[in-house]
């Protein structure tokens, strides 16, 4: 299913108990097994022919080497509901009758200031990093546009500082006793009309004071309007990384994100009269992409501006981000780019488990069609359980082709090694599906360490750098009203979107110097479990390439 290009504030919905537990999911969609129907059916009053079901899982395809079950439909296959009211209501009943069942888990993609459920719609509480968007606080240095911090000397145009003696024309200092008209300064406990200082603590969000008994929060959150990423200096040359492209071996890694290919140029821009720097970039994807069928004239515009408004869409450009990231990294890898998110960040788990499998369709070879599969994207779920189809999906491909070689016990050494960036809510929270034991989660390192924004804990398994990361974008004409003109295929991107790509470059590097023997996953984990290397504490082992 294509995934819309435009803001996402009407097809996902929030839901929080507490600042811990907040979640977002797809408004009125289940995914729950096939023998689940009857059960839906009855609870929404239909009949089961009525529901609106797409399959999202076939057992019959997805078993571990292919096998097929006869020509029915199997009980077991996993299949999303449209159209059920109160989905959460209805989740909790079908798992208490003992269905495995969830909501459509809504994933994003992690630049920094994505969104992400829990709290606010923002990591760190506001839209921009470092809390807001000036150095300082304020667009002016010192605070204010004055020196000395008003543009009158002593402070104040009246001498003594104010008109009135005292400070204020009332003795005491304002008309109310306390300074205001309500003690304890505002007129809501703890400063603001909510609980906890925002609308989602405490679970309501209703602004009653009510503890979370009261009920969830159950809300819809305003989409970003605009993009991260800000225009770089094209690199030059020795600027790049200096390996030399394997020509004799190659590692196939799938990007599965906002797509990308080695066209970059839109909004008016032209391969004719394009900077140098331009040509660099499309020189760099052209040696690493693998070329897809040309986008539809129609579509040129949706790649940037699914909306139309000729503001660059927040996640416009991400896959291309990451398709130069692992090119520049890791030369003679063959990158291909499935578009599975929108270009305002957004997905859901049924999206990503339906594209896993329809890029690795059983053939009935041993040998799968990608090596590594790269994931810069994620986001939190109900009771911090996994996403049941992305897990359904990773386990399927996996199992079909590790074999009986398996090392006991060890689950990195995998044939297809799965990579997901942990997310950018400084939380150690699981977010999914970088959580789970068979997909290896990177958090960020910044230049002094740590990224502050980065999330940890002891299901991160890799960090790299995720700030201030320069790499391929598009080339925007004059048509694109947000800084088109500069980015000249180039951009500055933070986020552990962008640590994710170059742990699994760096991991197609090493196996591409073993001349591809073994598996992928023998070289993931001598990269990530071999003694001496450097680790940080709920980060797990560095990872950073030339």
């Amino acid at each position: 299913m294509k995934q819309p290009n435009t803001p996402w504030d009407r097809r996902v919905q929030f839901r929080a108990k507490s600042t811990e537990s907040g979640y977002a999911y797809r408004p009125n969609e289940v995914i729950a097994p096939r023998s689940a129907l009857a059960a839906i059916a009855t609870r929404l009053g239909r009949e089961v022919d009525d529901l609106s079901v797409d399959l999202v899982i076939d057992r019959r395809t997805a078993a571990a080497k292919g096998e097929q079950a006869g020509d029915d439909p199997s009980p077991e296959d996993l299949v999303l509901v449209r159209g059920v009211p109160d989905p959460v209501a209805v989740v909790g009943e079908l798992r208490a009758a003992g269905y495995l069942a969830r909501v459509n888990h809504v994933l994003f993609a992690h630049p920094v200031a994505g969104p992400n459920a829990g709290g606010t719609p923002y990591p760190g509480g506001t839209p921009y990093p470092g809390g807001t968007p000036y150095p300082g606080g304020t667009p002016y240095p010192g605070g204010t546009p004055y020196p000395g911090g008003t543009p009158y000397p002593g402070g104040t145009p009246y001498p003594g500082g104010t008109p009135y003696p005292g400070g204020t024309p009332y003795p005491g200092g304002t008309p109310y006793p306390g300074g205001t008209p309500y003690p304890g300064g505002t007129p809501y406990p703890g400063g603001t009309p909510y609980p906890g200082g925002t609308p989602y603590p405490g679970g309501c969000g209703r602004g009653c004071g009510c503890e979370s008994d009261c009920g969830a929060w159950t809300g819809q959150v305003v989409s970003p309007r605009e993009s991260t990423a800000a225009p770089a200096v094209a690199p030059f040359p020795d600027e790049l990384s200096r390996r030399q492209p394997r020509t004799d071996v190659s590692c196939r890694v799938l990007v599965i994100d906002t797509g990308g290919s080695v066209e970059i140029f839109r909004a008016g821009a032209h391969e004719s009269t394009a900077a140098p720097g331009a040509k660099r970039a499309l020189e760099l994807l052209e040696k690493s992409v693998v070329p897809t069928p040309p986008p539809d004239p129609d579509d040129n515009r949706d790649v940037w501006d699914g909306d139309h408004n000729l503001v660059l869409d927040p996640a416009a450009g991400h896959g291309t981000f990451i398709a130069g990231i692992i090119g520049n990294l890791a030369p003679g890898a063959e990158v291909t780019c499935v578009k599975a998110l929108s270009s305002y960040g957004d997905t859901d788990d049924a999206e990503i488990a339906r594209t896993l499998l329809e890029q690795f369709p059983y053939d009935g070879s041993d040998e799968p069609p990608y090596d590594i599969v790269t994931m810069s994207f994620g986001g939190f779920c109900d009771e911090d359980d996994p996403p049941i189809a992305i897990a359904s999906a990773i386990a399927t491909i996996q199992a079909r082709y590790n074999g009986n070689g398996d090392e006991a016990g060890d689950l990195i050494r995998d044939r297809v090694v799965f990579i997901a960036s942990a997310g950018n809510d400084s939380s150690c929270r699981p977010t999914w599906p970088a959580s789970f034991e068979n997909v290896i989660g990177v958090g960020a390192l910044g230049p002094h360490g740590p990224a502050p924004f980065t999330n940890y804990g002891p299901w991160v398994n890799a960090c790299a750098p995720g700030v201030d990361v320069v790499s391929t974008f598009f080339d925007l004409g004059d048509e694109a009203s947000h800084d088109g003109e500069d980015f000249d295929g180039w951009a500055v991107w933070s986020g552990t979107s962008f640590a994710g790509p170059i742990v699994a470059a760096a991991i197609a590097w090493e196996w591409m110097g073993r001349n591809t023997e073994g598996r992928p996953g023998d070289a993931a984990a001598w990269l990530l479990d071999r003694p001496g290397h450097f680790r940080y504490p709920g980060l797990g082992t560095v990872v950073n390439t030339p």
